[in-house]
């Protein structure tokens, strides 16, 4: 069996690594964390609504009308539908495609933010592909993408770029792209699996494909599928009034038939293929029949489809609230913007005071920050398993952690010795990352370590950190150390 749709599933579920370290594994709090009101989080938009936008529309005539308003493409460039939430612009050296795609918030805090056609949109300009994202919700995102010649970069990927930024203006009015609302794979699995079906379960890395992972191990997945991607030989049965091909795997069953009508006038054959998979031939049939019950009715349109459909570039598309959007930590749900607080006068409780409220750390470090390396960059305070300040901006390019811990500075493998203001420690520095563990007091032994680490952020986390850094660090790091310290 093939394990590519559940395995793009699997992404959607399970995020992407990469979530920034806490500075410091001494994250015992002596006292609970001192509880303030929330700031306020953003509101998604409604999900029934985005959903009846999308089932609604034709991503080939969003591409025909993005090529009209750029009449620098071949003649001969087309764009097909071969799955009802793909379109793909055909007869160029380097194909386009056009896709309603999951996007989860991992994916947009490691990529940059452009303004294209007057809406908010993410690019990535990887290894290979240039993709640009339009998100349309807090998960969910228009996805333009193409494997172009050569390193892809600015002038690469300006087909792309350009389809997109066209693509955005049109969808100013998607009326006039829009086709008679279509299922989509999740909406179909749980209709088809009725009771049994859990929503929360229910995942799809794209409106193209489904999978139900409270079934396990293997679980029950449906894709609209470009192509075959099961092996061995079939064997041909009616089922639903259906032909189909089953294929009998080792620990699965997937069964492909042909489903119709395609609606959209873009589509090169009068029906698209369907893939069910389960663990057993029994109940891949029983499942691919009650596809086909849903796949033969109308979907539901009795719900107004979101308008507008992209963000505003300023408009927030995440659930975190202020600068929390942009803080790469394992868990964003704890974190909430600055709220100005004291610091203790005495140094001796500033410790116990930071471990128990994430706002003194941020008290104690905001001012030498703001002086070295700007105001663009915000605190939020994050009480997880511990406490931490995060300094972060909107381009997420430099990302700062401030920590003050009990107990003398930790020494890992490979830190050198260090001294800042007369308060020494180690420090811990690549090209990437310097990260400073100084003691609160003139003595190595002493009873509490201020620790900043200073890293690349996560939208350009290969790079190195700009030159000079370091000098600011310790700037930081001295004014700290003399204001609350000496």
């Amino acid at each position: 069996m093939s394990n590519r749709v559940i395995a793009l599933a699997c992404i959607a579920v399970l995020g992407l690594a990469g979530c920034t370290t806490p500075p410091s594994t001494d994250r015992t709090s002596p006292t609970e964390p001192t509880e303030r009101p929330s700031a306020p989080s953003p509101k998604d938009r409604d999900k029934g609504a985005v959903l009846a936008a999308l089932r609604r529309l034709d991503l080939c005539a969003l591409l025909d009308k993005a090529m009209a308003a750029t009449p620098q493409f071949p003649p001969d460039a087309e764009p097909t539908a071969h799955q009802p939430f793909q379109c793909r612009l055909d007869g160029m050296a380097h194909p386009v495609t056009a896709a309603a795609v999951t996007m989860i918030h991992d994916t947009r805090l490691s990529l940059p933010v452009r303004a294209i056609g007057g809406a908010k949109a993410y690019v990535d300009q990887g290894t290979s592909t240039c993709d640009v994202f339009l998100p349309v919700s807090f998960e969910l995102a228009i996805q333009f993408s193409q494997m172009p010649q050569g390193q892809p970069n600015d002038e690469t990927c300006r087909v792309v770029t350009t389809l997109a930024t066209a693509s955005a203006a049109a969808l100013a009015d998607p009326t006039a792209v829009q086709i008679e609302p279509r299922w989509d794979a999740c909406s179909v699995l749980r209709d088809a699996l009725g009771s049994e079906a859990d929503e929360a379960k229910l995942v799809g890395n794209t409106f193209d494909d489904c999978t139900d992972f409270s079934h396990q191990p293997i679980p029950a997945s449906i894709s609209f599928a470009d192509d075959f991607i099961s092996t061995g030989q079939p064997r041909t049965e009616t089922i639903g009034g259906k032909q189909v091909r089953i294929y009998a795997q080792d620990g699965s069953c997937d069964i492909y038939w042909r489903q119709g009508p395609f609606s959209s006038k873009y589509a090169t054959e009068p029906d698209y293929q369907v893939l069910a998979i389960t663990p057993d031939c029994d109940r891949s049939k029983a499942l691919a029949e009650s596809l086909m019950t849903v796949l033969g009715t109308a979907p539901p349109a009795d719900v107004a489809p979101q308008r507008p459909l992209l963000y505003t570039p300023d408009e927030p598309d995440s659930p975190y609230p202020g600068a929390c959007a942009y803080v790469d930590v394992s868990d964003p749900k704890r974190c909430k913007p600055y709220a100005e607080v004291p610091v203790p006068a005495d140094p001796a409780k500033i410790p116990a005071a930071a471990l128990a409220d994430a706002d003194v750390l941020c008290a104690v470090a905001v001012d030498a920050v703001a002086t070295y390396f700007g105001t663009r960059l915000r605190p939020v305070a994050v009480s997880d398993a511990g406490t931490d300040c995060y300094f972060v901006e909107p381009e997420r390019q430099i990302h700062l952690g401030f920590t003050i811990d009990g107990g003398p500075p930790r020494r890992d493998p490979g830190d050198r010795q260090a001294s800042v203001a007369g308060h020494p420690g180690y420090v811990a520095a690549d090209a990437s990352q310097h990260e400073y563990r100084l003691s609160t007091s003139s003595k190595l032994d002493g009873h509490g370590t201020v620790t900043l680490a200073v890293t690349t952020g996560p939208v350009n986390s290969r790079s190195p950190l700009p030159t000079g850094t370091d000098k600011k660090t310790k700037a930081v790091l001295a004014d700290i150390l003399r204001t609350y310290f000496s």
